[in-house]
């Protein structure tokens, strides 16, 4: 479930938002200084105004940097994005290794909780993540689909699916590849934004009603 990109020897628990590893390299300390004051000011503007209505430029102001540092760090305001997300991302991977180590509960329990887990994931962070998606277009927009953190969760649902297949909690007679990945269609960050801000669905909802898709759910 946890395959690993041996290639960059990176590990698919251990990567950002787009499923990109940390570099192993060093880092100049001046560069170092900039990432942090970027990424700090970022934060700052995000929190007050709204990801979609800060521009780069103001984020160069109130960095302190000039626009040129600011895009060779980060060429867009994805890839702001995406920095601020490493960390609520790498805290709901650990979260979830915790929980499928659990021996008290049922693979199905298990899905139910991190299907769960992810709708708050997605809501707590949804400003960045949309921010982040922004950018995107065309061949761009398709292909996140295509990367680890995308598939890090479809594998993580085929493999609970798949054990409570074998456990016999589910029928055997189920499209469990196909299922994984279509469970996750109503989290599509357009559509999930769609929900919140316009249609305001509460989240509650939309866990319940996510949830309440898989086989065998355990959703009330």
């Amino acid at each position: 479930m946890d395959r690993a990109d041996t290639k960059r020897g990176v590990g698919l628990w251990n990567l950002d938002h787009l499923g990109q590893g940390t570099s192993p390299g060093p880092e100049r300390k001046d560069a170092a200084r900039n990432r942090r004051a970027i990424i700090k000011a970022a934060r700052t503007l995000f929190e007050e105004r709204g990801v979609t209505r800060v521009t780069m430029e103001q984020v160069a102001k109130a960095a302190g940097v000039g626009k040129g540092t600011l895009y060779r760090r980060f060429p867009n305001k994805g890839l702001l994005c995406q920095a601020l997300l490493d960390e609520p991302t790498h805290a709901f991977q650990d979260e979830t290794m915790r929980l499928l180590g659990d021996p008290t509960l049922e693979p199905l329990d298990k899905l139910d909780v991190f299907l769960d887990r992810l709708v708050w994931f997605t809501e707590e962070n949804l400003d960045l993540l949309y921010g982040g998606n922004e950018p995107l277009c065309g061949a761009d927009r398709i292909s996140r689909y295509a990367h680890p953190a995308f598939d890090w969760r479809r594998w993580t649902i085929l493999g609970l699916l798949r054990e409570a297949e074998r456990r016999g909690e589910i029928g055997g007679h189920l499209d469990l590849e196909y299922i994984a990945a279509a469970i996750l269609t109503p989290l599509d960050l357009d559509f999930f934004y769609y929900q919140r801000r316009v249609q305001e669905i509460p989240v509650q909802r939309i866990s319940a009603g996510l949830r309440s898709l898989a086989p065998g759910a355990r959703a009330n």
